[in-house]
């Protein structure tokens, strides 16, 4: 297992994660962090646990669309199989993501 520092409104997390997934985990902390921020300007810093569930509220809502729409295309066209395993695994990281994110704004919730 490796372990990563991720940076999330000039916050540091330490993040266990498996060998290899380093740089993705990076990647998506970078992007949540965009996120974040855009949350930031439109309603200032209304505490980190409140922003983090507000971002991961965003992104759960966006991801159903995203599930909506791939399962109207499903219906619609043959699944890839190369295609289908890769949504597969960004689904499963994503999960993994909200997981901690939660786990996370409930530690927060008790300070």
């Amino acid at each position: 297992m490796a372990q990563v520092t991720l940076t999330v409104n000039g916050r540091s997390y330490d993040v266990t994660c498996d060998d290899g997934q380093e740089e993705q985990l990076r990647d998506l902390a970078a992007e949540l962090d965009g996120r974040v921020q855009q949350l930031v300007r439109g309603v200032g810093q209304p505490g980190e646990a409140r922003l983090l569930l507000l971002t991961a509220l965003l992104l759960v809502d966006e991801l159903r669309g995203l599930r909506a729409a791939g399962e109207t295309e499903s219906r619609t066209s043959e699944p890839d199989a190369a295609g289908a395993s890769d949504q597969a695994s960004q689904t499963e990281l994503l999960t993994a993501m909200a997981d901690h994110i939660e786990t996370l704004v409930a530690r927060h919730r008790d300070v």
